[in-house]
């Protein structure tokens, strides 16, 4: 098998040393651009996302966004109290997740329809009908905290705009010591 005959130019951009500084540059910088490393390399964009695509066989993914990092001291803090909760467990068995209580909070979004039976109005036969402006599906919403044990839920909390600010100025101190 064999190319035809063409009067095209041959590819010189995707050469071996173009691939090799290529992926140095990348492995430099994994946050480099195809624009940057065209530059870097002096050859067309397209011949770079062939490098990187095709003969590198890299892609761009995005980083997971954590909470915040944990120092050593944090991570150490963490570590004794889960060896403690482990001892705990080894001492008192299933007589252990029987006392205990967790915690979580969510969301609600909420809206407050109106049925199309409270909606109708007596109007004349050559009355228009009524315009309504649709809703928008989310009128607001509030925070739920949900407080469970062994057997289900056992507290519902909503909080209302004067509290859930109160809990962020909360939340924002603590995580600041």
């Amino acid at each position: 098998m064999e190319n035809e005959p063409h009067n095209r130019r041959p590819r010189t951009s995707v050469t071996e040393p173009n691939i090799d500084r290529a992926d140095a540059l990348i492995c430099e910088n994994r946050c480099i651009t195809i624009k940057e490393l065209g530059a870097m390399l002096s050859i067309s964009v397209g011949s770079v996302e062939d490098i990187v695509k095709y003969h590198l066989h890299y892609r761009k993914v995005n980083a997971r966004r954590v909470p915040h990092t944990l120092t050593d001291m944090n991570k150490m803090v963490r570590m004794q109290a889960a060896s403690r909760l482990l001892q705990q467990f080894e001492d008192e068995g299933d007589a252990f997740f029987k006392s205990m209580v967790t915690t979580d909070e969510t969301w609600v979004h909420y809206f407050t329809a109106e049925s199309q039976q409270s909606s109708r109005e007596w109007r004349h036969t050559s009355s228009p009908k009524p315009k309504r402006a649709w809703r928008n599906r989310s009128a607001g919403k509030v925070m739920a905290k949900f407080f469970c044990d062994w057997q289900g839920v056992i507290h519902v909390d909503f909080l209302t705009d004067a509290r859930q600010s109160m809990q962020l100025i909360t939340q924002t101190s603590w995580q600041q010591t």
